[in-house]
């Protein structure tokens, strides 16, 4: 937790939340009356209260006597704004997935539920399976990742209608989705660590990218559509779209490719009877990991299990839940950057129980035949052998037999002959997920 403490990130949200008619939502002002002294203007009064003019059509709207804003009278007293309050905004939680937590400012963590409010100095953390999707305004969205620790620190909106959040990343990861806004007074700046990034939208498009900290103190982004400036180290740099940063604290940032989209195998909807298959996908060349997430939906809004293996293969564990899921993988690079991820794939489990038994083998024998002890058989000249194997669950993949320990052959389904003299059959029997199991048969021929 020390560590925690010495590393964070932030995000800066700047976005126009307006009224129909233009006003901002829920503001008020605050006026006095003033006596106008020699030359002034109302643009000069209104930056004397204000710090800026920017409100001087609102200060005329209040005064109509007044025929000519830069032709005051000396000694006529007006009706000024001297502040205009408008409430914090706040972000909301939604998409709760299993144990996700809320910070109070004046209490200790709680637990989360759909439709909590962050004011500032509030947060969320989410631990093993669980994530969250904190909205702040129905264009700009931030989806915490499993194991993050994210905290609202301030949330205002100024004279112009700007709103701005400030979001300190503590740990963890967060993906960013912000559609464009009709305002062009709009801009979101993502600070993680000492790495300062503005990104921006394509003709439309909706900006996306992934943003975090490791442990290790380094920061990352992966620019998945749009652009963004990212600034470290005293530089700047633009990041196109499919580019990612990696710096530690110091480092100029250098724009990398980021790895490629893996392709998933077992393309169309693919249904199975017990909790634990596996999952499986092309080798991305130059990839050292690959996080692999299970999603509610197919655009992965609803993240409901994360991993990182090192393979291009994962056996889904602990998941225990049953209907229609879809799973996506991206592969990570050298530098911890998370690439494009795959077309998300449909999956549909139908039992919450995970098959972790081998098959069951045995034999049926034709012809004149005992069973003695320790699977020795006494068996007539004319007797046939068929090979049985059962697996409840995910079912037999393939049977092998070898007749006195010579090499395997693939069994399918035929009748076996018994060899001369007192053989002994050897079986193996695989199911979907792997698991083997073998049993050994002599025979004694009468």
């Amino acid at each position: 937790m020390k560590l925690l403490t010495k590393i964070a990130s932030t995000m800066v949200f700047i976005a126009g939340l307006q009224n129909a008619d233009g006003s901002n939502v829920g503001q008020y002002d605050i006026t006095v009356t003033h006596v106008v002294q020699p030359g002034e203007s109302l643009h000069s009064i209104t930056r004397a209260y204000l710090g800026t003019d920017i409100l001087w059509q609102d200060n005329w709207k209040l005064n109509p006597q007044i025929d000519n804003p830069n032709n005051l009278k000396i000694g006529q007293e007006l009706i000024v704004i001297k502040d205009r309050v408008i409430p914090a905004e706040k972000a909301k939680v939604f998409n709760v997935v299993n144990r996700v937590e809320k910070k109070p400012a004046d209490s200790d963590w709680l637990s989360a539920k759909e439709g909590d409010e962050l004011v500032q100095k509030e947060g969320v953390r989410t631990y093993a399976k669980s994530s969250a999707l904190l909205e702040f305004n129905d264009e700009s969205q931030l989806k915490v990742l499993e194991y993050s620790q994210i905290f609202l620190q301030s949330r205002v909106t100024d004279l112009t209608g700007t709103d701005s959040a400030t979001i300190e990343i503590i740990k963890g990861d967060a993906e960013l989705s912000w559609e464009p806004l009709e305002s062009d007074q709009t801009e979101i700046i993502i600070v993680t660590g000492e790495m300062i990034s503005k990104p921006q939208v394509i003709a439309g498009k909706t900006a996306e990218l992934r943003t975090g900290i490791t442990e290790a103190g380094k920061s990352l982004i992966s620019v998945y559509q749009g652009n963004s400036e990212v600034a470290n180290g005293g530089a700047e740099v633009a990041v196109e779209q499919g580019m990612g940063v990696a710096v530690k604290p110091g480092e100029v940032p250098v724009p990398k490719l980021l790895l490629k989209a893996p392709l998933v195998k077992n393309q169309g909807e693919t249904a199975y009877n017990f909790a634990n298959p596996w999952l499986s996908w092309s080798k991305v060349k130059d990839a050292i990991e690959y996080v692999v997430e299970i999603c509610a939906d197919e655009t992965c809004e609803v993240i409901l299990k994360q991993a990182t293996v090192d393979t291009n293969k994962w056996q889904i564990d602990e998941f225990n839940q049953t209907g229609e899921f879809y799973y996506r993988v991206g592969a990570k690079s050298i530098d911890e950057l998370v690439g494009f991820r795959s077309i998300a794939q449909k999956i549909e489990i139908t039992t919450d129980i995970e098959d972790i038994d081998a098959p069951v083998i045995a034999v049926d024998l034709t012809g004149h035949k005992s069973l003695g002890i320790n699977q020795q058989l006494t068996v007539g000249p004319a007797t046939q052998i068929k090979i049985l194997a059962f697996d409840e669950l995910s079912g037999v993949a393939e049977i092998d037999y070898s007749w006195d320990g010579e090499k395997w052959q693939r069994y399918s389904n035929q009748m076996l002959d018994l060899p001369s003299g007192n053989p002994t059959l050897r079986i193996r029997a695989t199911d979907k997920l792997g698991l083997a199991a073998e049993k050994s048969y002599d025979f004694i021929s009468q």
